[in-house]
């Protein structure tokens, strides 16, 4: 169960059929970028925004891979930082993600967000020419855009012309001309001329002689002469805090039937590999639905090579008293638009969400003291460690195409697995952990016997274990068990047979499908918008560059 990331409430416009779904209007947008010698680039960033409903805030993603002439480009965000308002940044499906406002706080009217950050390499560097071409407003903003303005300041060295700036603006491929633009010798003023509307954006270009700015420097000979001798030692530090201060000695496990009372499914997914991923999160959704506040339906739709499925959330009743902080926030952030929710209109906008409701859910199993003091010192120091090994080694391999690197890289996932590996659990943990293991093993070896016992004992007994099949990865297995026992899916559920042909669902048939079901709806939670990139002199058009990206509400 692995992956990582946070955030939000994210209802993008569905731009073929113009349906808006935003709760803000941005006022006025103005990004003022100012170039170092090196080429850094560091972008102040002013969002006016008002609300036309309570919001918690906003949130800004931007891409941090794409594409530059066919060839995979990275670019590298520092100094992320949002005055006046709480925030968290995280990377997500290749996106810098800044969620904005406080879970505990809603704000409206008018707010201004002041953003600040520097990208390290948005110069394109090509034989006769460098090149900037960025895509200085995306075009993922989920809504209207009044007034956008932009100024980039670049040093006294640069001399430009007006030749050597363009500007698009428009859709994604667009070409367009609304904006004003202004060239001085070392600085580009510009802003639009209308309003602009969701999945509309502004690409500047700017072209340099080759020699006015320089790639980033290579590593110093030190590094380069001794960089394979300095791996193992990188490697030999964090199995030597491995050792003494993160493992976990050996415990007995005994069987369990049962999950932990008060351990939610996607708290037992998550502590029990130290890892929160989507499998976690997906286990609230059977487990929501038995607490009666949501069903789901599956129906088959006709496509144009094959039939498929479309899911459907419906929503029961508003989040009670009886759901954990993450069990409100997922199912809230799920009906965010209605208590109609289809999954299809989820694609693209959810992974914000699914990203946050992961960070709480680490949150709280943190702060419920499952894990050692020694446990952080491991984690911080191999961190770390991890770090260092690795930026030396990019920094190597990359600049300065020193194949020493690859070893420095090597070490450094070696360190990181290490660290995932090891997490040492305080007694109240290794309690917590022994009942988890215990039930787990259970799940994924259980014996008809003992299920069919379980079930006369409580008929509902597959109804409350389910979630947790599924967080640990074992639902297929575990509804095999069930065959012969059970003649019908759970109550909240409806499958495509029961549409149209008068059939009741058969057990079998929900057995087979709601896993694949279940993988579908992991996947499009997970989505996120893709971001490609153009550049490298002459023609050009708006979100090609590096850059962009968008944001929304939440």
């Amino acid at each position: 169960m692995p992956m990582r990331l946070i955030l939000f409430a994210f209802s993008f416009l569905l731009l073929a059929s113009g349906v808006k779904a935003e709760y803000f209007t941005i006022k006025n947008f103005q990004v003022t970028v100012n170039f170092t010698d090196e080429g850094y680039a560091n972008f102040d960033e002013t969002i006016e925004v008002e609300f036309s409903e309570p919001r918690h805030g906003i949130f800004q993603f931007i891409p941090y891979k794409g594409n530059v002439q066919d060839k995979e480009v990275s670019w590298a965000f520092k100094d992320i930082n949002v005055e006046g308002y709480n925030y968290t940044t995280s990377k997500e499906n290749d996106n810098i993600v800044i969620k904005i406002g406080d879970a505990d706080v809603l704000v409206e009217g008018r707010q201004v967000y002041h953003i600040t950050f520097t990208v390290l390499n948005t110069l394109n560097f090509f034989e006769n020419n460098t090149e900037l071409y960025w895509d200085i407003l995306g075009i993922h903003w989920t809504t209207d855009i009044e007034n956008f303005s932009f100024d980039l300041k670049f040093p006294d060295k640069v001399q430009l012309t007006t030749n050597d700036v363009r500007v698009f603006t428009g859709q994604e491929g667009s070409k367009g001309q609304d904006a004003e633009l202004q060239v001085f010798p070392n600085e580009v003023k510009g802003k639009t001329t209308r309003v602009f509307t969701p999945g509309e954006g502004v690409t500047v270009a700017v072209n340099f002689p080759a020699d006015t700015f320089q790639p980033m420097g290579a590593l110093t000979s030190f590094w380069q002469i001794h960089g394979l001798l300095i791996a193992p030692i990188f490697f030999l530090l964090a199995a030597f805090f491995a050792k003494f201060f993160a493992r976990n000695r050996k415990q007995p496990i005994m069987t369990e039937y049962f999950p932990p009372d008060g351990v939610s499914p996607v708290i037992a997914g998550g502590f029990i590999d130290n890892s929160v991923d989507n499998n976690d999160v997906l286990s609230l959704i059977p487990h929501l639905a038995n607490k009666g506040y949501l069903r789901l339906e599956s129906k088959e739709e006709k496509g144009f090579f094959k039939n498929k499925n479309n899911i459907t959330f419906y929503k029961l009743k508003e989040a009670g008293s009886d759901l954990m902080v993450f069990e409100t926030q997922f199912f809230n952030a799920l009906f965010s638009t209605g208590s109609l929710v289809e999954l299809s209109d989820l694609k693209d906008k959810f992974y914000t969400q699914l990203a946050s409701v992961k960070e709480s859910v680490r949150a709280w199993i943190k702060a419920q003291g499952w894990y050692s003091a020694d446990q952080r010192a491991f984690g911080c120091v191999t961190g770390i460690v991890g770090l260092i090994a690795l930026a030396w080694g990019a920094y190597a391999l990359f600049a300065k195409q020193n194949v020493d690197g690859i070893a420095l890289i090597v070490s450094a996932f070696i360190i990181f697995f290490i660290s995932s590996r090891f997490h040492k659990r305080t007694p109240a943990g290794n309690e917590t952990y022994q009942k988890l293991e215990g039930f787990r093993q259970f799940v994924s070896k259980a014996e008809r016997p003992i299920i069919e016992r379980l079930m006369k004992e409580d008929p509902l007994y597959y109804d409350k274990t389910m979630p947790y099949a599924l967080a640990f990865g074992y639902l297929s297995q575990w509804n095999k068990q069930f065959e012969g026992l059970l003649t019908q899916p759970p109550s909240w559920y409806t499958g495509p047979m029961m549409y149209g042909s008068g059939m009741n669902q058969s057990w079998n048939t929900f057995s087979e499908s709601f896993p694949s079901e279940i993988s579908n709806i992991g996947s499009v939670f997970g989505s996120s918008p893709s971001s490609s990139s153009g550049g490298g002199g002459g023609g050009g058009f708006s979100g090609g560059g590096g850059g962009g990206g968008g944001g929304g509400s939440w």
